[in-house]
């Protein structure tokens, strides 16, 4: 079994606006990319947070052109780089749910050379990034998990919702008329 590498702090829920749920890292060195060595650390740090998601650890999939908003680097040649408005961390998707977000920042950050490992919780309404509160020394992040949007209902659904509404519209009229002829017997 592998052995992640050292903590070297301890995380911090409010690094990012909203706060994380939960956390794990700081732990050093850039644990955000493919090596061998490296997907089995993330699937480790993606294990100990909350929740029952587990990571297949294939970071193709999290990188590769046809999925281009799971990866952001500090590289321009990358499918999707850096941050917007020099602070959110924006995969291009809207976020719902349990998410979970690797980060990794670089030396001369806050948090020296490190990787940490955010839960958060998005609830129905849902985010469309994540803002660094300090994103000094940012160099890449990957996004492992997020809830699809919240069902629409089916037609059926609102046709059930359009003929309860008509039904109970209905009810309320025969309810005035005959308050209306009653009045008028008096």
């Amino acid at each position: 079994m592998n052995t992640l590498p050292a903590v070297t702090s301890a995380c911090s829920l409010s690094l990012p606006t909203p706060d994380a749920i939960a956390c794990a890292g700081y732990f050093s060195g850039n644990l955000l990319n493919g090596s061998p060595t490296d997907v089995l650390n993330q699937q480790q740090a993606i294990d100990s947070l909350p929740g029952t998601f587990q990571w297949n650890g294939n970071w193709s999939a999290l990188a590769n052109s046809t999925n281009p908003f799971y990866v952001l680097d500090t590289d321009p040649n990358t499918v999707n780089p850096g941050l917007t408005n020099g602070n959110q961390l924006n995969f291009g998707t809207t976020l719902y749910g349990l998410t979970i977000i690797g980060a990794h920042f670089g030396n001369g950050s806050v948090v020296g050379n490190n990787s940490v490992f955010w839960l958060f919780d998005f609830g129905t309404t849902g985010a469309q990034y994540v803002a660094l509160d300090n994103p000094q020394g940012w160099s890449n992040a990957a996004l492992y998990t997020t809830q699809p949007p919240p069902g629409v209902p089916e037609p059926a659904t609102w046709a059930m919702m359009l003929l309860g509404f008509g039904a109970a519209g209905t009810a309320l009229r025969r309810s005035r008329r005959k308050t209306g002829m009653l009045a008028q017997i008096a």
